[in-house]
């Protein structure tokens, strides 16, 4: 049995952590979700009772109701992204949460397609990606600095560009979905088979090159985006 009691949350003795779990589990409502996330993963900050509540998260994602279950695997995403320990710790709560995730991708819109992705690679060991496809997909552009000159520039999926802050453009240039490998080609293969075209060129210029208009540095757009 977890003692709440000696386990900390965003503001402080997780107490409350409990009777909020159980409270969710019964009316599902989005004051209640936000109260757990703010606790839990408090601008992406995880705390002890984060990890602790994974298991009651994969029983709440477990549920036969769908609105538990994209919140649930959200968060669940978020705190083993900021936690890699919890894929052995609570290993057996993560693998029915990759479980749910993958059941719930091919029937997603396209945002929250993008944090069950998300969620999806944290739970495979991938959590470099956390926040960047959703940002990404909502956004349709990355902002990032040039490695070489500083300047600030902005990639966008939109209209393929890469274009210096108040200054010139140059094309941006996505990857060849068929030199991916790994974890790039596993979340582009997803997203493509998923008929989700906007997450899969959202991705393509994520894995993709451009090159600064301010200095001609050519730059891999995923190393600028993930600092």
């Amino acid at each position: 049995m977890t003692d709440w009691s000696q386990l900390t949350h965003a503001y402080g003795t997780a107490e409350d952590i409990p009777a909020l779990l159980d409270r969710l589990a019964t009316d599902p409502d989005d004051a209640g979700w936000s109260d757990l996330w703010s606790a839990l993963c408090h601008q992406g900050t995880t705390y002890p009772a984060s990890y602790a509540a994974l298991p009651r998260l994969a029983d709440l994602a477990g549920r036969p109701e769908p609105i538990y279950a994209g919140q649930a695997v959200a968060l669940a995403g978020a705190i083993v992204a900021d936690f890699e320990e919890a894929l052995t710790e609570h290993a057996e709560a993560v693998e029915r949460l990759r479980h749910k995730a993958i059941e719930l991708l091919p029937s997603a819109d396209e945002e929250t397609y993008a944090y069950l992705l998300e969620a999806l690679l944290a739970f495979e060991g991938s959590a470099r990606w956390q926040d960047v496809l959703a940002w990404g997909v909502a956004a349709e552009e990355y902002e990032v600095e040039c490695g070489s000159c500083s300047a600030n520039l902005v990639i966008s999926v939109v209209d393929g560009t890469c274009t210096e802050e108040g200054g010139e453009s140059t094309p941006a240039r996505p990857a060849d979905p068929l030199e991916l490998e790994g974890v790039e080609r596993r979340a582009h293969d997803l997203a493509s088979g998923h008929g989700n075209p906007r997450v899969a060129r959202v991705l393509l210029h994520l894995f993709g090159r451009a090159t600064c208009p301010a200095c001609n540095a050519d730059f891999a757009v995923a190393e600028r985006v993930l600092g």
